[in-house]
């Protein structure tokens, strides 16, 4: 089955693979081929090249987080199993124009722009130039090299959507879904979650509260928010800076920060605004397309063992109520302390064989529709449940069905297009 990685993601690690191996003088997997490039597969008029093939096995190295270079027979594997299904996406892209599915040429456009000037601007600019000599491109070359890539993606991924609406499934189908997986879980499982930040008491609370509106007076009054920072802020590792944290993009700190960071405009200085660390004062530098500068003053509120006891009787006291039969969805609403509250706490998905490690003792005994006791990590305690409602089983088989449907129609397409696999040429 063809991968599903959005077509945004798939061109900001193309980009990214390519930086990488400039910026540290890596050897890129087809780098002996390039000078010399080859066809490995003819699919209708099209064909997939070697230094392409050799990108997408460099991809998902990355990805899989490999530092090491493979020994060569399981490089060669992995180009197999590569080329397959660059094949496969091919036949699908082909099949889409057949059926004459259209995308939007302005979205390719707004995807590789946004993608390639995050990528542009996470370097210098010297650098980002010394890269584009190196491979003897100018910037419009590097961009319109990936156009291509993009729109495969958006008509793969319009075909897909197609096809989806075209399944029914009944409810008579969950119904019976849910039997054969009362004992095994489906191949892939959606998991929804309840999370309870562990939290000085009311008290000690008030008592940092205090002290961060007394440094809130002293800026109102007309002191320098660096000095205030040098003498007041807790934090370690910007207090002797003046509190700069300098620039960051979203996502890098806590997310009520970057909230209350990002409703600023420059100079302004926000609220108390409380994270896990204690209650920050921020002063806001500077807003860039991307990204915010901008510095901060802590005052920190320490929890205790006490505090997390606490914590752990309020998801056990959740997690019975859900037991009970009360709706885990809308308990995560009501409690969760997490950003997915508002998705009724809907987290992530896992194929069943590749739960995380770390929730392995939590989950890897679990069936449909149960809920984890609850856990910790360093940002707070979780309960977990493994979906069974009849939307997320509906989604389930909706994609399982799916997958099965795009098989058959690259299988039947196959059929009236030349295609050809070179496959000793892998060998090279």
């Amino acid at each position: 089955m063809p991968p599903t990685e959005k077509p945004e993601t798939r061109i900001f690690h193309i980009l990214f693979i390519i930086i990488f191996a400039l910026c540290f003088h890596t050897v890129p997997l087809g780098a002996r081929a390039e000078l010399l490039d080859r066809i490995v597969a003819v699919i209708d008029q099209e064909v997939i090249l070697w230094s392409e093939l050799n990108f997408r096995v460099e991809l998902e190295l990355q990805q899989s987080g490999q530092t090491m270079m493979p020994p060569e027979d399981k490089l060669n594997r992995m180009r197999m199993q590569a080329l397959g299904s660059m094949v496969d996406e091919q036949v699908l892209i082909l099949k889409a124009k057949k059926d004459s599915i259209q995308i939007d040429e302005s979205q390719v456009g707004e995807i590789l722009n946004e993608r390639f000037n995050q990528v542009k601007n996470s370097m210098e600019a010297d650098k980002f130039r010394d890269m584009l000599e190196r491979v003897g491109l100018t910037e419009r070359q590097l961009k319109n090299r990936y156009r291509k890539d993009i729109r495969h993606s958006l008509l793969f991924d319009q075909l897909q959507q197609v096809l989806a609406r075209r399944l029914h499934i009944t409810h008579k189908d969950v119904e019976a879904f849910r039997q054969a997986h009362r004992d095994t879980l489906p191949s892939l499982i959606y998991l929804s979650q309840i999370k309870i930040r562990v939290k000085p008491d009311s008290s000690a609370l008030d008592s940092v509260r205090q002290k961060i509106q007394l440094v809130q007076q002293k800026l109102v009054a007309g002191e320098d928010f660096a000095a205030l920072a040098r003498n007041y802020s807790e934090d370690p590792g910007t207090a002797a800076e003046g509190g700069d944290l300098g620039c960051f993009e979203a996502g890098l700190l806590m997310p009520e920060f970057e909230r209350a960071a990002f409703q600023l405009k420059p100079t302004e200085i926000s609220e108390p605004v409380l994270t896990k660390y204690g209650y920050h004062l921020i002063q806001l530098h500077e807003k860039r397309e991307d990204e915010l500068c901008a510095s901060h003053i802590l005052v920190r509120a320490a929890s205790n063992k006490m505090d997390k006891e606490r914590t752990q009787t309020q998801l056990e006291e959740l997690r019975q109520r859900a037991l009970a039969g009360e709706n885990f969805a809308e308990l995560a609403r009501n409690y969760s302390e997490d950003p997915s509250a508002k998705q009724g706490g809907l987290w992530n998905r896992f194929s069943r064989d590749q739960i995380p490690p770390f929730l392995q003792p939590y989950l890897g005994h679990l069936k449909l529709g149960e809920i984890s006791e609850p856990l910790f990590l360093d940002d707070g305690g979780y309960i977990i449940k493994i979906n069974d409602d009849h939307t997320t089983l509906e989604r389930l088989m909706r994609d399982a069905r799916l997958s099965d449907t795009m098989r058959q129609q690259i299988d039947d397409f196959k059929e009236e297009i030349y295609l050809e696999k070179r496959m000793h040429d892998i060998d090279g």
